[in-house]
């Protein structure tokens, strides 16, 4: 049995890996280096954890210039010039992150190692995106089923207005614009995409990032793929959850084409899992 990755996700909250184990049988998360445990992996039985190779991970002043930008993130939330992943490509204050990510580049000539440190920062700021979505989820999820502050105050037979009526309340609202996303798809394939295997399937709970990632083969020369029917008995029957299998497009000469994630997509299953 092929092994189930999650894609691009480098964090989940443990009930929810739970559940995608008892489906798939098992799940491998791709977590980069300096990542705070969410999840103990010794007490989940069926998920394993990796971590991208030795040699693309960045120096221990990392953490202090994650903290830093991240502070000024804080800082200048609400400001146009506050966003997840510059990077450090604009702003006067963001001089200090250019400037590391070009010392950790001077010396090295591979490009994985030229681009690391801009990986890891990706991914750590689209995690801790990724967490805060959530909160904010399960915070208009209890309050939508909780009873209205209102209800003492009005007329027995008074209608009620449903204050949460017209919120986005699905799990997998789009959170990032395509730009944002195809950065963390160049991360997450540059950090771990020699640890993929050619069987392993890559599983998303996004529909943003499903559907992304189908359009990225639009004007590519390509072999026919269609849907992959759900065979496997667990999948069809999960309760609570709808799972569409896709098989992306296989390019016909990958080798001719410059971008890696195309090539690192070409042929693979994804797997949508919707609550």
């Amino acid at each position: 049995m092929a092994s189930i990755v999650l894609f691009p996700h480098t964090q989940l909250e443990s009930s929810l890996l739970e559940r995608l184990i008892e489906i798939f049988g098992s799940v491998t998360l791709c977590q980069p280096w300096f990542t705070e445990p969410t999840v103990l992996s010794k007490n989940i039985g069926g998920l394993n954890v990796l971590f991208p190779p030795l040699s693309l991970k960045p120096k221990e002043d990392f953490k202090r210039l994650l903290s830093e930008y991240q502070g000024w993130m804080m800082e200048n939330r609400g400001s146009k010039r506050s966003t997840a992943f510059s990077t450090g490509e604009t702003g006067e204050e963001t001089w200090a992150i250019r400037k590391a990510i070009r010392d950790a580049s001077k010396d090295a000539d591979d490009p994985a190692l030229q681009n690391t440190l801009k990986w890891h920062l990706v991914l750590h700021l689209a995690r801790n995106l990724e967490e805060e979505r959530v909160s904010a989820q399960d915070l208009l999820q209890r309050a939508a089923r909780s009873e209205s502050p209102l209800a003492e105050a009005m007329e027995k037979d008074e209608e009620i207005p449903d204050m949460f009526e017209d919120l986005p309340l699905s799990a997998t609202y789009p959170y990032v614009t395509e730009r944002h996303l195809g950065l963390i798809f160049e991360a997450w394939f540059g950090l771990f995409g020699s640890l993929i295997e050619s069987d392993w399937e890559f599983l998303t709970l996004d529909r943003q990032v499903f559907t992304y990632a189908l359009d990225l083969f639009d004007g590519c020369d390509v072999e026919a793929s269609g849907d992959i029917s759900l065979s496997r008995a667990k999948e069809m029957g999960a309760k609570g959850f709808a799972v569409q299998r896709k098989a992306l497009p296989r390019l016909l000469n990958p080798s001719v084409v410059k971008d890696s994630v195309l090539r690192a997509l070409s042929g693979k299953t994804l797997i949508l899992v919707e609550r």
